[in-house]
């Protein structure tokens, strides 16, 4: 079971720095197999601060089965990962046959040199990430267009959290006053319905968008 120190530390009834060295005291303690891995393996970068990496970014080594950590690599370039798994046996690395990893394209040519057997996957957060981003993209620009100050621009800029929701979530029997709507009593539905009526452009991607979404939610190769 992962948890973050500060949890750990409020359980204890201590700080999060006595929980650090607690920590490192018995680093040596711990020993990863390097003969071994799982057939199917999952990449995941955090933040793990100055302290622990010269960039502040570290790296999770998870098994992608059971969710359980193997063991945290602490930094995320090309060159100090090529040198962490060259300490795995070639049959351990062999043994891999899938590795989730995030939209990084340099570590699809490391793992591609270290893993010969892995299909790699791409971690859906990443991907719904990325078109949510595109998405908003054109939000923020549709809004320039028509300037500050404008009902449109307040309307896009107050309402992008609803754009971002799945639209099987989307509330559609609720009314609520929207002040930016001279206070109509409005359900979300209709208040997406008048955005879209802003800009045709931003209705296209957020179709996209939920397209994809409905695309994880019913793992549906189909829709991909």
């Amino acid at each position: 079971l992962s948890r973050p120190m500060c949890e750990i530390a409020a359980d204890s009834f201590t700080s999060s720095n006595t929980i650090i060295r607690s920590l490192e005291s018995v680093e040596n303690n711990f020993k990863v197999n390097r003969n071994w891995l799982p057939s199917h393996l999952s990449l995941d970068d955090f933040k793990s601060g100055k302290r622990f990496s010269s960039s502040g970014m570290s790296m999770c080594l998870i098994n992608a089965v059971n969710h359980r950590i193997i063991d945290i690599i602490p930094e995320r370039n090309n060159k100090f990962l090529r040198n962490y798994f060259i300490q795995y046996s070639y049959k351990a690395r062999l043994s891999v046959m899938t590795i989730t990893v995030d939209l990084y394209a340099p570590y699809r040519s490391l793992i591609k040199e270290l893993f010969p057997n892995a299909f790699i996957i791409a971690d859906k957060f990443h991907v719904v990430t990325q078109a949510y981003t595109a998405m908003n993209k054109i939000r923020i620009r549709v809004m320039k267009e028509y300037g500050t100050g404008t009902h449109e621009y307040r309307a896009l800029k107050r309402f992008w959290k609803l754009l971002l929701k799945n639209q099987d979530d989307v509330d559609y029997h609720r009314y609520y006053p929207r002040i930016n709507f001279k206070y109509a009593e409005l359900s979300n539905s209709e208040v997406l319905d008048r955005l879209f009526d802003m800009s045709s452009e931003l209705k296209t991607s957020y179709e996209y968008y939920q397209l994809l979404l409905q695309m994880y939610r019913k793992n549906s190769r189909q829709l991909l």
